[in-house]
């Protein structure tokens, strides 16, 4: 056979005879690339119409392409080395046996050339078939009315086939030069060399116990939605470094701890269990931390995104006591201010000749303006200057409105104060240039928002109180005082309709109504429920696709990183267990070890994951505020329902791949 069929050949019949390897990378490959291209092909849909629930679209897309990059170069690198690991006896057996490295090299470049068509052909055609089902189940949760039809994204396969060509071309020059720098010798007995037993890393371990305790403490102690923001991110890698931490160096800790307890550890079963899982676990930490880490990822994406969608529908109602709303900034103390009764009554006449029916259902009044902290004094701000806090006052009757229930009884100077779980706040000082500081005491903390939900989405921390009739009318005047003409009208007005579902669009009311006779105002804005409902759909079912499809990838992650780990454990395992069969440990016995410690390692990351998700609770509940979502005991369901599903299908994968281990120890 010449040489030019020899080497591809070769390539081909190495891949066969590591399938068990190579397949579950190869069907990795093609998921992610898949996953790609449709991202690209519906972040670049075609013909979109022109409108922000449509724009959302892409914007979700385009994340979504950007963090599949991302896990690909680093999923599949890690993978990658897995691989390389496993085969460097077979690699050196073939230097020994008068093969240069110039030769495995093209081997090698050869098997990635296989992998690289494979994966990718495979991939954009999967994409393809799997393109017109995402577009639907997007469309439906967004609730959308337009369904593309069937389209070949260009962009898409060429994105696709360049991040995974990248990527795998990468690779192969890391599995080059590992070929290059050893030699044939080091080759054949790295593969099989034992693991040392490891060191107790005692800065690791308190470094990890720190980081976790950190991350836990910002997650508990966390109380303002914006701060939640701004902490979110660094919780989440102390959390991370912990994690790492803990399976590196706490657990072998532990697990030396087990073996001082002599009781504990001379038992058949806690002395294989125990033993095996020391030697191994310098290498298996990273492993389990993997899969811990993965698994959070997954259950914090969906059920954060699940609570939100399913959530959706009762934040419309709390928005939208009728399904015609109608917002009015202004100014009370100019000579012709803002009439409510007066709009109520154009509503109703010119409405009415359209054979429009409308009937009153609420309305409140709220003031709102930017406050900075200085020296335990909130100065107040116009709206172009820097502030840090967000004051929205409320009167009782306009609580009522906005609630439902009574205000208790106020005093002036007293006052009901929610500010985003800081009832800590006991008094607030507010510091007017031409007027007289005034100061608030809390009667009491409230549990319950008294301002509108959609108020709560802002850059800054939101402090919402009621106070008597007379402290509002002084907050507003010393507002007023202290900004003069610079400022716009701070008083907001909102009044609530109830209308023929879908009879008129909040575009043709404000052009076709004339609002003469209603008093001076600054703005205008009309929004029907089903409009505003278009758009929240629109978002909330966007998270909740890119959730689903992120967390889906994520998960075959977790799988495949589950699998390998078993498969290489097994051919590491076998031959330590046929001896121990052979000078006389019945089999029994031996199943019975090897389940404890299977059971032991491959349980721990989701009960860690458990745990981090149960810190994380507090954290992402104030999180969901900014997206009007206050429903804590849906969050809880939907957090414990992800949790258990996420189990059942964990406890599934252990016993596929257990099965898989038991086969190779015991064959």
């Amino acid at each position: 056979m010449s040489k030019g069929h020899f080497y591809p050949r070769m390539a081909l019949v190495n891949l066969a005879r590591n399938g068990k390897f190579y397949i579950p990378y190869l069907l990795t490959v093609i998921g992610t690339a898949a996953a790609y291209y449709i991202a690209l092909a519906l972040a670049n849909a075609p013909d979109l119409p022109n409108s922000s629930r449509y724009m959302y679209l892409s914007v979700f897309m385009s994340i979504g392409t950007f963090v599949i990059a991302v896990f690909a170069v680093i999923f599949l690198t890690y993978t990658n080395s897995f691989l390389m690991k496993r085969r460097k006896r077979e690699l050196g057996l073939y230097n020994v046996l008068g093969m240069g490295k110039r030769h495995i090299a093209i081997v090698l470049g050869l098997e990635t050339a296989y992998t690289a068509a494979a994966g990718i052909v495979g991939g954009v055609l999967l994409g393809l078939l799997l393109q017109k089902l995402a577009v639907l189940l997007l469309c439906r949760l967004m609730q959308m009315d337009i369904a593309y039809g069937f389209y070949v994204s260009g962009e898409g396969i060429a994105g696709t086939a360049g991040l995974l060509g990248i990527i795998l071309l990468f690779n192969l020059l890391l599995n080059l030069r590992r070929i290059h720098v050893q030699n044939p010798t080091e080759l054949l007995r790295e593969s099989s060399a034992g693991e040392r037993e490891p060191k107790t890393r005692v800065i690791t371990a308190v470094i990890g116990i720190v980081a976790l305790g950190a991350g836990y403490t910002i997650a508990i102690t966390t109380r303002s939605a914006m701060a939640a923001l701004g902490m979110y991110f660094v919780a989440v890698l102390l959390v991370i470094i912990g994690t790492y931490c803990l399976f590196t160096a706490v657990s072998i800790a532990v697990l030396k701890a087990l073996r001082a307890n002599k009781q504990y550890y001379y038992q058949i079963n806690h002395f294989i269990g125990v033993s095996g899982m020391l030697y191994r676990m310098k290498r298996n930490a990273v492993g389990l931390a993997n899969i811990c880490v993965l698994s959070t990822m997954v259950l914090v994406m969906i059920s954060g995104t699940l609570s939100l969608y399913l959530g959706s529908e009762a934040a419309l109602e709390e928005q939208f006591p009728g399904n015609l709303r109608a917002e009015i900034q202004y100014d009370p103390l100019k000579e012709n201010p803002f009439d409510p009764q007066a709009l109520y009554k154009t509503m109703a006449e010119q409405l009415g000749v359209k054979g429009i029916s409308v009937e009153p259902v609420s309305s409140y009044r709220y003031l709102s303006f930017g406050v900075h902290e200085d020296n335990g004094a909130l100065e107040v701000k116009s709206g172009n200057s820097a502030y840090n806090n967000m004051i929205c006052a409320m009167a009782p009757a306009d609580y009522a409105a906005v609630t439902g229930k009574e205000a208790p009884a106020l005093s002036d100077g007293d006052m009901l104060l929610y500010a985003d779980g800081a009832g800590q706040k006991r008094s607030l000082t507010f510091r007017f240039s031409d007027a007289d500081d005034l100061t608030l005491t809390a009667a009491k903390p409230d549990t319950q928002y008294p301002a509108p939900p959609e108020f709560q989405p802002s850059a800054v921390d939101v402090l919402y109180m009621v106070v008597s009739d007379e402290t509002f009318d002084a907050l507003y005047d010393g507002q007023r005082a202290s900004l003069g003409a610079q400022d716009t009208e701070p008083m907001q007005w909102r009044g609530f309709w109830a209308m023929d579902e879908g009879a008129v669009q909040p575009n043709e009311l404000e052009q076709t109504l004339d609002f003469t006779g209603t008093g001076d105002w600054a703005r205008l804005n009309i929004e029907t429920r089903e409009s505003f409902g278009q758009d929240y759909y629109s978002l909330n079912g966007g998270f909740f696709f890119l959730g689903v499809f992120l967390g889906t990838i994520f998960l075959m992650a977790a799988v495949l990183i589950i699998y390998y780990k078993q498969i290489s454990e097994g051919y590491e395992d076998r031959e330590r267990y046929l001896v121990m069969q052979k000078v006389g440990m019945e089999l029994k016995t031996v199943r019975r070890s090897i389940n404890s410690q299977l059971l032991v390692v491959f349980f721990a990351p989701l009960a860690v994951a458990a745990v981090h998700v149960a810190f994380d609770f507090s954290l992402m509940t104030r999180l969901l505020t900014l997206f009007s979502l206050h429903n804590g005991p849906l969050v809880l369901g939907c957090t414990a329902g992800t949790l258990a599903v996420f189990a059942v299908i964990y406890a599934l994968v252990y016993r596929a791949t257990a099965k898989a281990y038991y086969e190779l120890v015991s064959a």
